[in-house]
C-alpha cells in the first residue's frame, strides 16, 4: 500500500492535537494553542517511523516513551519532575487507550486502506476530509468543554484577595452562577462581600451608609433578595485576585451573612477558572 507523507503527517497532527487536548482536559492543565500545535507537529513528524521496517516490541515501546516525553515537554513546558511525570504518564496512557482502540478496529474489521505499523496509525483519506473532521472534532470539544465548564463552575470555593487604599483582605469566595450582579452603568461585575469580613478596607462613606447615615457620594446598585429589593453599596479596589489571577470587578458590601465559611460571592464569568 502506498503511504502519502502529507496525509500521514496531517492525520497524525490531527490525532496528536486531540490526544494532547484530551490530556490537558483530564489533568485540568493550562496549555497555549501555540504549544499545543508545536507538540502535535512534533508527534506528527515522529509518525514517519511508520516508513521504517517493523521494529521489535521493545524498541517500539522505548521510541514511543521518548517521543511522548518530548511532546509533553513541548506541550506543557518545563515543570517540576513530579508534575512532568504526571503529564507524560497521562499522555502516554491516552495514547495507549487510543492504540488499543485502533488495534481492536484493525483486528475485527481490517479496514481497507488502513495501516497500523510501529505504533503509528495511517488511513488513506483525502486532506479535505481530514480538515473537515478536524473542524467537527474541534467544535465538539469546545461544546463539551463549555457544558462541562458550566457544570463544574456552578459552585466552587476560591481564594479571593482584595487590595485597597486601606489595606488588604483575604477571603473565601463562592463562585456561583446564581450571582450575576453587575454595575448598571459600566457593566462591571460585582463581588458581594460580607461587611464583617472586609470592614478594615471598606471606605468610610460606605461604612456611614451602612450605619444609616445620609451619604451623597456613594455608588449603589439594586439587589434582589429573598426578603425583597435593597440597595447595595459598591466601591472600587486597587487590585482583586481570584485564585491568584488578576480580576476586573467592583466590591459590593452586604451586612447579611452570606453563608458558613463563605466571605464573598461572585459570578464564575468574572474569571476563567
Amino acid at each position: 500500500m502506498v503511504i502519502y507523507v502529507d496525509v500521514l503527517v496531517a492525520l497524525n497532527l490531527y490525532i496528536n492535537f486531540l490526544l494532547l487536548y484530551a490530556t490537558a482536559l483530564i489533568l485540568k492543565r493550562g496549555i497555549t494553542r501555540k504549544r499545543l500545535v508545536l507538540a502535535a507537529l512534533a508527534g506528527a513528524f515522529g509518525a514517519l517511523v511508520i516508513l521504517l521496517p517493523t521494529l521489535n516490541v521493545f524498541v517500539s515501546l522505548v521510541y514511543k516513551i521518548l517521543l511522548g516525553a518530548v511532546i509533553t515537554l513541548i506541550a506543557f513546558g518545563k515543570q517540576k519532575p513530579a508534575d512532568f511525570a504526571i503529564c507524560a504518564l497521562f499522555f502516554l496512557l491516552v495514547n495507549f487507550i487510543f492504540a488499543g482502540v485502533i488495534n481492536a478496529l484493525w483486528a475485527l474489521f481490517s479496514p481497507i486502506g488502513m495501516i497500523y505499523e510501529n505504533g503509528v496509525f495511517y488511513f488513506d483519506i483525502p486532506i479535505a476530509a481530514i480538515i473537515a473532521f478536524t473542524a467537527a472534532a474541534f467544535f465538539l470539544i469546545k461544546l463539551v468543554k463549555l457544558i462541562s465548564g458550566k457544570l463544574s463552575r456552578s459552585k466552587k470555593i476560591c481564594e479571593v484577595k482584595i487590595i485597597s487604599d486601606n489595606g488588604k483582605a483575604d477571603l473565601r469566595g463562592l463562585c456561583d452562577t446564581g450571582c450575576g450582579i453587575k454595575d448598571a452603568f459600566s457593566g462591571t461585575p460585582v463581588i458581594v462581600c460580607e461587611f464583617n469580613k472586609i470592614e478594615e478596607i471598606v471606605p468610610q462613606s460606605v461604612k456611614e451608609y451602612l450605619a444609616g447615615k445620609a451619604v451623597e457620594k456613594i455608588r449603589l446598585i439594586p439587589l434582589n433578595t429573598v426578603s425583597g429589593e435593597t440597595l447595595l453599596p459598591i466601591f472600587g479596589a486597587k487590585s482583586i485576585f481570584i485564585n491568584g489571577k488578576n480580576t476586573n470587578a467592583l466590591i459590593g458590601v452586604s451586612k447579611t451573612k452570606l453563608g458558613e465559611d463563605i466571605d464573598c460571592v461572585f459570578d464564575p464569568e468574572i474569571i476563567s477558572l
